[in-house]
């Protein structure tokens, strides 16, 4: 059973001897079918996961679909990761960037102390002897900097495709084990609105170096059918 996650700032004197582990390195995220993703993983990821939108507020976040329900995540089993690429979203638990204050823009780097991989006997120790970051630490600060400058350019291709009305709502239509099953509240770029651009506004996406991404979240799409696949097999 997870543990109630007891998010704290990361501190030198008080995590001086604090190590993470690598024990159920994925137990974190055993209950969630969707897991953001930036506009960089939409290749990579788009090659295993369909990547869709969800809606929050009057904002999209791409998300890459690990389930077709809510707490199903098929690409966990005995807490063993089912395929090749991890979302940078979930690399970096138990250590995370949190808001400082509500409505601040300034990042804390905080540990979920109730994480069963944090504790004092082993693992990667978080500081060294003398107090400094350890390499470990380091990195891991490196890895979540750049998730952070990825989201703000995330951010930006989502406000481009919005800007073009190229984010549409859909409902897919599976069939499951014979039964039909309708997901409903994601959201896709639209196929038939790209393809009715102007010239000059199709050669502005290409420029901005977004075609790629489009055209990896259409791809993406395919692999709804493997989930399809691995519910039947799992019922």
């Amino acid at each position: 059973m997870t543990s109630t996650p007891k998010i704290v700032p990361l501190n030198k004197e008080q995590h001086a001897a604090t190590k993470v582990n690598n024990n159920n390195a994925f137990s974190h995220i055993d209950g969630e079918h969707l897991v953001p993703v930036v506009v960089h993983e939409f290749v990579v990821a788009g090659a295993e996961f369909p990547i869709v939108f969800v809606k929050n507020n009057d904002n999209f976040q791409p998300v890459a679909m690990l389930g077709l329900a809510v707490k199903q995540n098929l690409f966990l089993q005995d807490n063993q990761w089912q395929a090749l690429y991890v979302p940078r979203a979930v690399r970096n638990y138990p250590l995370m960037l949190v808001q400082e204050k509500q409505d601040s823009e300034r990042l804390l780097l905080a540990l979920d102390e109730n994480s069963e991989r944090v504790g004092e006997n082993e693992g990667h120790a978080l500081f060294n002897e003398d107090g400094s970051e350890s390499e470990f630490l380091a990195h891991r600060k490196k890895l979540m900097s750049e998730y952070v400058d990825m989201g703000v350019i995330t951010r930006n291709f989502i406000a481009k495709l919005q800007s073009l009305d190229l984010i549409t709502e859909q409902t897919l239509t599976l069939n499951i084990n014979g039964e039909e099953r309708r997901i409903n509240g994601i959201h896709l770029i639209d196929e038939k609105k790209l393809n009715e651009l102007s010239d000059e506004v199709f050669l502005d996406l290409r420029k901005s170096g977004y075609l790629t991404a489009i055209y990896a979240q259409l791809m993406s799409l395919q692999h709804t059918q493997k989930l399809v696949k691995k519910v039947a097999e799992a019922s």
